[in-house]
């Protein structure tokens, strides 16, 4: 059967126009972001990071153009929404607002169920903090060193509060114990938010947690801020010790707040998310709105970001250890 040169010519150009698809389709794809952002927080509303998140979605949203909607999935150690983040859709419009717990809670799963690194794309890193060691009135103590003498008096007698087995909270009181050579039960919340109305209700003794939204409580007197866990005093609680200066020498813990997305998003989306990130870090407004509450507006690079998680991991492995996480 002969062929027809008209014939070859319109297959020809059949074929062309089949193959240019693709490249329209890909010419013709919206800018990002095209529809909303949902920015997954792996804790309960009200705690610390909820609060950030809420402000960090605020600004974003703003000049992104599209809404920036947090969504709280707490539960698992933050198993549930970081899950959630890792399976879904590389696009840019599922993303994770984790903490320090992002990287111990992989390293406490046995098995594993997600790599810090690999499973996921750094976007930025946002803050960088000192907690607080808050008790309730009732316990009467008003110093870290009354702290650890009353720790020391009535050995098990003592409980802390944390957003969760494996959160930094956790760890910060764990090493606390451990520094002063005492013993305390931890009591394990689904969220900072929970842990602190039960902290206010008299049903806990103490947290290590977030300045961030405490000060109302304290300005009450409904908690008592005793001390702070950095090395150096909060800028914004220049009057209130470390733990360090109150006799536990060199005990130092600053979590941080970072912004990720799941493995393999796409370059233009994660380009977009850490300009708008590296806007909000020159902000002086959102810069004093963190500090008032005691953090640092820290924003950085994927890479540096990256890099930071690398060096979190091996420190925490380190740390782990040490520390039985039920």
């Amino acid at each position: 059967m002969r062929v027809s040169p008209s014939s070859r010519r319109l297959a020809a150009a059949g074929l062309a126009l089949l193959a240019s698809v693709p490249l329209l389709a890909r010419a013709a794809d919206p800018v990002y972001p095209a529809r909303p952002v949902t920015m997954v927080v792996a804790y309960a509303p009200g705690g610390a990071t909820d609060i950030v998140a809420r402000a960090l979605a605020q600004e974003m949203t703003s000049s992104l153009g599209q809404s920036v909607i947090v969504d709280n999935k707490a539960g698992g150690g933050t198993a549930v929404g970081t899950l959630g983040v890792k399976r879904a859709m590389p696009d840019g419009y599922t993303l994770l607002f984790g903490t320090n717990a992002f990287v111990i809670s992989s390293l406490i799963q046995k098995p594993s169920q997600w790599d810090p690194v690999k499973d996921f794309e750094p976007v930025g890193l946002v803050t960088t903090q000192a907690l607080g060691v808050f008790v309730r009135p009732g316990l009467n103590v008003n110093t870290i060193a009354e702290l650890i003498a009353y720790g020391k008096a009535n050995p098990g007698k003592l409980n802390f509060a944390s957003s969760g087995n494996g959160s930094a909270q956790h760890l910060a009181g764990e090493a606390f114990q451990q520094a002063a050579g005492i013993k305390m039960v931890h009591v394990p919340y689904k969220g900072a938010g929970p842990a602190l109305q039960d902290m206010v209700g008299g049903r806990v003794d103490l947290m290590f947690t977030s300045m961030v939204g405490m000060s109302e409580l304290t300005k009450d007197q409904k908690v008592l801020l005793i001390a702070t866990t950095g090395k150096n005093r909060s800028f914004a609680t220049p009057n209130v010790p470390t733990v360090a200066e109150g006799g536990v020498p060199g005990y130092n813990v600053q979590p941080w707040q970072a912004l990720f997305a799941p493995a393999k998003t796409s370059a233009p989306a994660l380009a977009r998310l850490q300009k708008e990130l590296a806007r909000i870090g020159k902000d002086e407004n959102m810069t004093k709105r963190l500090r008032d509450q005691g953090m640092e507006l820290t924003v950085s690079t994927p890479a540096e970001l990256r890099n930071h998680l690398q060096q979190e991991r091996a420190s925490y492995a380190k740390l782990l250890q040490t520390v039985t996480v039920d």
